[in-house]
């Protein structure tokens, strides 16, 4: 048989073939709400994630019927987390589908894991980034199969393609795949979502290079893409088959089975632990649904409990604990010698705090790049985005009349519609530390707190053991980086204040009045910025943002705030009314310390400081803004940790997630 591509919806394509006579499916269907393919009744578009594991199960389940009774499914799916008000729930949609193809008679084979060493960073801070993908390999029969399993670790990068699709198959992905099944002349290899059609590329170079006589179907519903696998494979016996009405119902998911709890309670903090058999683990989970196990931990605790010897209900009721007051994190792959085990990361379903994940003891350094001379970088006329207040606002860079020692720019003229502001801005290597970079103090015995306020437990200074956050007398001194405060106070004396907004035109003019400074400026007027270098910088993505200075936990922000409200006797609806009408909502958000909770911004911080009568080191802190230059560029502090974990002993693996919650370095 010659190669075929049918185009038009997967099932009803799936129709057209006779049964059994499949021998290797390849297939790695549309992702659940990640893409839009652009036609009518896709796949991936459903409202829930359980239509679309029905519709999946009911599409396999058609496909299992033109599997040979010998042949073999490979299934790669991505997964999903479903954003909520709260915590995000990572669905287990791979082990979902597999879980129900099992219940419609597939027999699953093996779990493969695709491991991608070029994987894209995440700026997540409370989860692992992904790094993996599973391929579930299903059969027909239990004992009778072509497939020999081999390693289960597939690393594979991901590969650049010049086509309009960005969750091609690598090439080698396909043959890693197909070396694990035993070929013979006359055998069809079937892609029931071809995409760009690598599937039907390998199938012809492994023709090409051996005197199996194989052949590929590609079944694509994308007019884009059925013009791609064409041009790529030169396939020119194309059918266009009408769509056929099918019924599937939405899949009902279980609850956790009745098994004996085992209740795990070492750390308040959270828990490790990895079960060896699957009747351990599950007895484990069981365990986190008990009143003990919840009242023995904090509500911000953080879990990893995994299992060695796995089987697909691990993977599958490990999504269950949504339905016991738990959310699920992240499913990380701890790799060992070319087999895997999982270990699954969840939380308090809370909103009324966030879980302790200390994400930078466990960051990857960075790898050395090469540096930039910016010395001789023009910013004149790179945009500025202002994402600091209520309403945004864009410019561009007027003038540097400062530089740090490496000639990347410190204090920069900035014209917003006619308006002008001098800006700090922090410099790349150092916006981190600056960021985080306030300090709080016991005001008893002035020493640095570790942990500034504890939402949930007794707030006492680990050195003095001072009562901290009761009132106006315990709240914790603010201190702020030495070279943030002497910036400003130069200024300071040279009559500028850094993000106050003038005309353009008396910038120049208030310069001269200070009697400490000779004028920075030369006639500042609006500048031709499609003409200048800083605007060509555009090309490459590169621009500044304007935002707060400084990163500080919403929490602080809003027991900080009760405080000085309630020292001045003031109700928070006394405090909002200060407010416009239409912004007293938000107002009122500063003052919860839940999810619903916010942080005034700069422009707020003048009326608080008049409402509280008071200047405060915080209050003080959150009017500052700064600019970031956004580039692409590596964190001081490294990569984020990706949730494919390898070289790891037990008990590294136990030292190393530890680490991630409790309270104090272990």
């Amino acid at each position: 048989m010659s190669d075929l591509i049918l185009h038009g919806d997967v099932y009803s394509c799936l129709d057209q073939l006779e049964d059994n006579s499949i021998a290797v499916a390849i297939t790695s269907p549309p992702y659940w709400k990640q893409r839009d393919y652009g036609f009518k009744d896709q796949i991936g578009q459903e409202k829930t994630p359980e239509e679309y594991i029905g519709r999946l199960v009911t599409v396999f389940d058609k496909l299992k019927h033109k599997i040979r009774d010998d042949g073999v499914f490979f299934l790669n799916i991505g997964d999903k987390y479903l954003n909520r008000y709260g915590k995000s729930q990572l669905l287990q949609i791979p082990y979902r589908v597999g879980y129900h193809m099992e219940k419609k008679g597939w027999n699953l084979k093996d779990i493969l894991i695709w491991y991608k060493p070029n994987h894209m960073p995440s700026p997540a801070k409370d989860r692992f980034t992904n790094t993996y993908e599973p391929i579930l390999v299903f059969t027909k029969s239990e004992r009778r199969s072509i497939y020999n399993g081999k390693e289960r670790i597939l690393r594979v990068p991901l590969q650049q393609t010049p086509w309009r699709h960005t969750a091609v198959f690598p090439e080698r992905l396909v043959e890693e795949m197909l070396k694990r099944v035993e070929l013979r002349s006359g055998d069809l290899i079937l892609d029931p979502f071809a995409g760009t059609g690598t599937v039907a590329v390998v199938t012809n170079r492994i023709r090409s290079n051996s005197s199996k006589e194989i052949s590929s179907i590609m079944i694509e519903g994308s007019k884009y893409f059925v013009g791609v696998i064409q041009e790529r494979t030169g396939i020119k016996n194309l059918v266009r088959v009408p769509n056929m009405e099918y019924g599937w119902a939405p899949v009902r998911e279980e609850r956790l089975p009745e098994v004996e709890p085992m209740e795990i309670l070492t750390d308040e903090h959270g828990e490790v632990f990895i079960a060896n058999t699957s009747d351990e683990f599950l007895s484990a989970l069981k365990g986190i649904t008990t009143s003990r196990f919840k009242n023995f931990h904090r509500e911000d605790a953080l879990y990893f409990f995994g299992v060695k010897k796995w089987t697909l209900l691990d993977l599958y009721y490990a999504h269950s604990i949504l339905y016991e007051g738990y959310v699920l994190r992240n499913t990380l792959v701890v790799s060992r010698e070319g087999d895997w085990y999982p270990v699954f990361m969840f939380a308090r379903d809370s909103t009324r705090t966030e879980y302790r994940f200390y994400l930078d003891r466990v960051r990857i350094a960075p790898k050395a790049r090469e540096k930039r001379n910016w010395w001789k970088e023009e910013f004149s006329g790179l945009r500025v985005k202002d994402t600091s207040g209520k309403i945004k606002n864009e410019g561009r860079i007027l003038e540097i009349i400062e530089r740090y020692e490496d000639g990347f720019p410190k204090i920069v003229a900035v014209q917003w519609n006619g308006l002008s502001s001098l800006e700090f801005v922090l410099h790349p290597s150092r916006e981190e530390l600056i960021s985080r970079g306030l300090t709080f103090k016991c005001p008893i015995c002035n020493s640095e707190l570790e942990e500034p306020y504890d939402p949930l437990g007794e707030n006492t200074c680990p050195s003095c053991g001072a009562t901290l956050w009761k009132d106006s007398r315990t709240l914790p001194r603010v201190e702020e980086p030495d070279e943030v405060l002497k910036t400003y106070e130069k200024l300071n004396k040279e009559n500028y204040n850094l993000g106050e907004l003038v005309e353009t035109g008396k910038l120049e003019e208030k310069s001269r009045r200070g009697k400490e400074t000779k004028s920075k400026f030369k006639g500042l007027e609006r500048i031709n910025w499609g003409a200048s270098p800083g605007a060509r910088k555009l090309l490459i993505g590169e621009y500044f943002t304007k935002t707060r200075l400084y990163k500080i936990n919403q929490p602080i922000v809003a027991q900080y705030l009760n405080i000085l409200r309630r020292n001045r006797g003031l109700s928070i609806r006394e405090v909002t009314e200060k407010f416009p009408e239409n912004y007293r909502h938000t107002v009122g958000h500063w003052f919860r310390k839940d999810f619903g909770g916010s942080i005034p911004v700069p422009e707020d911080i003048s009326l608080l400081n008049d409402i509280f009568g008071i200047e405060d080191d915080l209050l003080r802190a959150l009017g500052k803004t700064a600019l970031k230059f956004q580039t692409v560029k590596t964190s001081i502090n490294g990569r984020n940790p990706g949730d494919f974990i390898e070289g790891l002993n037990d008990k590294e693996l136990m030292k190393y997630l530890e680490k991630l919650y409790s309270p104090t370095k272990r």
